[in-house]
């Protein structure tokens, strides 16, 4: 699996286990990864969905003598059908926030480029 904005095909864990084994020899201050996934694909149910979330970072931040184990991670739980309608009405989502790269920005303060290109992002749709 591939983690860059398209290529991450296989699910949550695949992802996050791609970045996670990278060797941070060459990144001294750490990855930084910003990952989104669908409410959807943590379950159907509340309890669940936060029971899956936490699992995954459980296992992005788990280290071994094996692999390091992820150091940073931004995370979205949302949709792309929510961030398109944002722009088209953007009075119903006064205070949509999303994380960006290390920083929490809200939605409607970005440009309209800057919109498109979180919403080109990848958005996870499964485990």
């Amino acid at each position: 699996p591939h983690p860059l904005h398209g290529r991450d095909r296989k699910g949550a864990v695949a992802s996050l286990t791609s970045v996670a084994k990278l060797p941070f020899t060459y990144a001294k201050a750490g990855i930084s990864y910003t990952f989104s996934i669908v409410p959807a694909a943590l379950g159907k149910e509340d309890a669940v969905r936060k029971t899956n979330l936490v699992g995954l970072l459980d296992g992005y931040f788990h280290h071994e003598a094996q692999v390091e184990g992820g150091q940073h991670l931004n995370v979205n739980v949302m949709n792309r059908e929510m961030l398109l309608d944002a722009i088209e009405h953007p009075e119903n989502y006064p205070n949509l926030t999303i994380r960006v790269s290390g920083y929490a920005v809200r939605f409607n303060a970005l440009t309209r480029e800057q919109q498109q290109d979180v919403i080109s992002r990848t958005f996870t749709q499964a485990m």
